[in-house]
């Protein structure tokens, strides 16, 4: 049997609730490590994909985020304006000039406090 090459078309970052809803929809059967990283998501993910999704949106659009980095704040949730600090300080555009106020930052920690108080309502 001859493997055939892949080619990546696209790429898009995804939240750990959006891996969670592909793989859970799978038609196929998972692999080990497909189950594996399911397993991962459903314990770690903090939001329903739904939320997550909306949430990266308005991050992108009400704080002028990158996708990338809207991901990865839905990914950790932060409670704290340090915590969502060190999650920023790792990407290059923002470090120079950082580009959040402190009034910008706890905003943001605001919004996904409602997020997940909302979840949590939910439950």
């Amino acid at each position: 049997m001859i493997a055939m090459a892949r080619k990546i078309i696209s790429r898009t970052p995804l939240s750990l609730p959006e891996v969670e809803r592909i793989l859970s929809n799978s038609e196929v059967e998972l692999t080990t490590l497909q189950q594996r990283v399911l397993n991962y998501v459903i314990r770690y993910s903090k939001l329903p994909a739904d939320k997550a999704e909306k949430l990266i949106k308005e991050l992108m659009e009400r704080f002028e985020l990158t996708r990338e980095e809207a991901v990865q704040i839905v990914d950790i949730c932060p409670t704290h304006v340090e915590e969502l600090r060190a999650i920023l300080s790792g990407y290059k555009r923002l470090v120079p000039s950082l580009l959040f106020s402190e009034e910008k930052l706890q905003a943001i920690v605001e919004l996904i406090k409602a997020y997940l108080q909302e979840t949590k309502e939910r439950e």
